[in-house]
């Protein structure tokens, strides 16, 4: 896992390669015993991810990357939308040839467009093939029985086309043990052992036969969940931990944050694992119990400390803490290190069989006794600095960067690895950066004769800057961005999720942690904002909106919900509008054509009590729901100036006589009054009897404002308002400014889209510390995760969704 990036997410880093599984048919054209599987229900999405990493992203010069992108290029004229298999082939495991097996008709995407191309069809007996050169890239394509196979080496898409490859046991386990709508690896240990060695920090030879992880990729984080297998049938390294049961792994307690890491193994019952070994070393089981080894019967744990001043091998037992007498002879002190005596070690060699080849401690001279620990070691020296790691707390398990990885891992593990990236000597040889991501690890957890597996690199949060306000995530999407980015209520997690569209209307939901979970491609750009609804009344959340010729209402799985979308002949004008009266969630959705105005209820059904005639010119703002007191109204102003306030039944409740000249703001209720502004910069204030009046408060002809109940916000030029609190801002070009009320505190954001920039103001005009960010955009602000801080979501640069933590 400490080179997670070095073969498999280097590996899927860069290829462009979307839907779900139909059945296991795909596998019936796998090459015999195959090094590398990579099942994929949503290629496009997973690449997505790989490329929205900031792990990844920090390794995207590495040597082997570069090889690996080059060797997959082509795979990116071809289209990517359903479940795919890419697999790598033993024989072509140094020039990258791969074969992709895929349920799309895998022709070029836009091959009229591509400049420097070459297409030949080839037959061989009953099998067409199309061979493609693009751009200098080659591959062969071909298509059987509704699978289409693509591949960089013509042999190997003969061989597979033949079909009804023959699973082994251990691969159909494999398979059956794959979650379905994840991503997952399959590796062939006999065929990809340097990629087990590099992925899952296993320098053993023979240690298993197949191992599949399901991968799980975020903005600060890559982890792989899955099992490894080995039948009985040839001797296996894992298959030593069965029958030996587990306790937890606790050598990070002493293991010095100046290490490089540990391996730590545990056990229940030493002597069948001492058995499991000496079998595997083709030994036998009745060999006796040596002097030495006498005092693992009381041992849990063993394990190996690697320090720049030697390896310490540890052993834990209930036997520790009477010292001397778990021995069978009377050491030699040599010394004494704060308090503890270090012994001389006379049988520097014995253990080094023991655990062969899980542990290797060699040349162990000295040992000591530290709390329920045996400790051994080449040096005292190394020795000395556990000891004083230990008792200054400068142990691994006190590090928040540990802590982070612990969180995906369990307590107990047969195998547990663990690497810290960031010790001096540690990645010389691998070129690879680390910059954030302290700790890798991976763990095998034993189970009737299969393994469970799990790795992870996460971003420490122990790293995080200490400025208020930090850059939590940063999303790249495929285009530029439509519109803002906006949060969305996340029922599961109880939190928030992103929602974004691009110019290619391509809907985005995304987490707070940067991690796309859907692409939605939705034909029409989204009008105005998303909202959020909860039409089937049982607490989970839909995104509302229209495009150009529908009103949509989606899951947060990306589906519809019927009976929406609702589809229209002629050209929605203006962005959906949603009234919920009552808070009861019986739903308005209100849609405008032009001089004309439609009301839905949540059915999707005609409210035929709203009795709105067609207005006598444009609307030129969707209607907006205001209620004042006990009374509900709905505002729509026309570009004759006439401002329309009904009632709930769409007839005239407020009548507005004088006409208006409306500015690109909003109607907001302020103080029980209707309150915008006029194009001169008045502020124009409208009673529930229809009283009109313009207050001039010295304010500029594109002044900008937004109101509560109880604030107004008033932007003009670069003075900014707030409740009367004035601040004035650097002369820029500023967005309408946007009141949040979270945690019994008012916020107000404000863009300045031509120095990118955001600030944001509590109701005294007091900047937040942390302010100003960067950001091209209005903004949405929330709490989306479960700490106490808020999250600022934003535009960054032109396809970049931006998340911002405010403490």
């Amino acid at each position: 896992m400490k080179k997670i990036l070095t073969f498999f997410t280097i590996l899927l880093f860069f290829s462009c390669a979307n839907e779900a599984p139909v059945s296991g048919e795909l596998t019936d054209f796998l090459p015999q015993d195959p090094a590398v599987i990579v099942q994929m229900e949503n290629p496009d999405l997973f690449f997505s991810n790989i490329q929205n990493n900031d792990f990844l992203k920090l390794n995207s010069k590495n040597e082997l990357y570069l090889k690996i992108k080059e060797g997959l290029e082509i795979l990116k004229y071809f289209p990517h939308q359903k479940e795919a298999l890419l697999v790598f082939d033993p024989k072509a495991e140094k020039s990258l040839d791969f074969l992709f097996i895929s349920r799309d008709n895998l022709k070029p995407k836009n091959l009229d467009s591509i400049p420097n191309r070459q297409v030949e069809t080839m037959n061989f007996d009953d099998l067409e093939v199309q061979k493609y050169v693009l751009e200098g890239k080659m591959a062969f394509s071909t298509y059987i029985d509704s699978i289409s196979l693509l591949s960089s080496s013509l042999p190997l898409l003969k061989e597979t086309a033949r079909g009804n490859s023959a699973l082994s046991k251990d691969l159909q386990v494999a398979f059956k043990a794959a979650s379905p709508k994840k991503t997952s690896v399959f590796l062939n240990s006999d065929k990809a052992a340097l990629f087990l060695k590099k992925l899952f920090l296993t320098p053993f030879s023979n240690f298993t036969k197949w191992t599949v992880v399901d991968t799980d990729i975020s903005q600060n984080d890559i982890r792989l969940n899955g099992i490894t297998i080995a039948s009985d049938s040839l001797p296996r390294l894992i298959n030593v931990f069965k029958g030996v049961g587990t306790s937890k792994n606790t050598l990070a307690n002493i293991t010095p944050v100046t290490s490089s890491g540990f391996n730590s193994i545990s056990f229940q019952d030493f002597k069948k694992l001492n058995e499991n070994l000496l079998f595997l070393r083709g030994k036998e089981t009745e060999t006796t119990f040596t002097e030495e080894i006498s005092l693992l019967k009381a041992a849990s744990e063993a394990g190996s400390i690697h320090l720049a001043e030697g390896l310490v091998f540890a052993i834990r037992s209930s036997e520790a803490e009477n010292g001397l007498q778990t021995l069978n002879y009377e050491p030699e002190q040599t010394e004494e290190f704060r308090g503890l005596p270090i012994y001389k070690f006379p049988h520097s060699n014995s253990f080094s069989e023991i655990f062969q080849p899980l542990l290797n401690p060699k040349d162990l001279q000295f040992l000591t006794f530290l709390d329920s620990y045996i400790l051994f070691s080449e040096t005292s020296e190394a020795l000395k600095e556990v000891i004083a790691a230990v008792q200054d707390d400068l142990v691994l398990s006190n590090t928040e960067a540990y802590k982070t990885s612990s969180e995906n891992l369990s307590s107990e593990a047969s195998l547990l690895i663990i690497r810290n990236n960031q010790a001096e000597g540690t990645n010389e040889t691998e070129q690879l950066d680390y910059t954030n991501y302290p700790i890798t690890a991976v763990q095998y957890i034993y189970q009737d004769n299969f393994a469970h597996l799990h790795s992870v690199v996460a971003r420490s949060a122990a790293l995080k800057t200490d400025k208020p306000t930090s850059q939590a995530a940063s999303v790249a999407l495929a285009a530029a961005l439509n519109s803002p980015p906006v949060f969305f209520k996340n029922h599961r997690s109880n939190g928030m999720d992103i929602v974004a569209q691009d110019v290619q209307n391509t809907l985005y939901l995304i987490s707070p942690e940067g991690k796309i979970y859907w692409k939605k491609d939705l034909g029409s750009p989204i009008l105005g904002e998303v909202q959020t609804v909860d039409i089937l009344k049982n607490g989970r959340y839909q995104l509302a909106f229209a495009t150009q010729n529908e009103v949509h209402v989606i899951d947060r799985d990306g589906n519809p919900v019927k009976p929406f979308p609702l589809k229209f002949k002629d050209k929605i004008t203006q962005p959906l509008s949603v009234f919920d009266y009552d808070k009861k969630r019986d739903y308005r959705f209100v849609v405008t054509q032009g001089r004309d105005v439609y009301m839905y209820d949540r059915k999707g059904k005609s409210v035929t009590g709203f009795n709105f005639s067609k207005a006598s010119s444009e609307i030129i703002q969707p209607p907006k729901h205001i209620r004042i007191g006990r009374k509900d109204y709905i505002v729509i102003p026309e570009t004759s100036g006439k401002l329309n306030i009904l009632s709930r039944t769409g007839n005239i409740r407020v009548p507005v006589k004088e006409s208006l000249e409306f500015s690109e703001n909003d109607w907001f209720e302020y103080n029980g009054n209707f309150v915008s502004t006029n194009t001169s910069g008045k502020i124009i204030k409208i009673s529930e009897e229809g009283n009109v009046k313009k207050e001039d408060l010295g304010l500029a002809e594109n002044t900008r404002i937004t109101a509560t109940e109880k604030t107004l916000v008033t932007l003009s030029e670069n003075e900014l308002s707030i409740k009367g609190n004035a601040v004035t801002l650097d002369f820029g070009l500023y967005a309408h400014p946007q009141i949040f009320f979270l945690n019994n505190k008012i916020y107000v954001s404000v863009t300045d889209l031509q120095a990118k920039k955001v600030y944001l103001f509590d109701s005294n005009a007091s900047l937040i510390e942390g302010f100003p960010i960067y950001g091209t955009s209005l903004t949405d602000l929330s709490n989306a995760d479960a700490d106490a801080a808020l999250e600022l979501v934003v535009q960054g640069e032109e396809n970049e969704v931006l998340v911002y933590e405010v403490q």
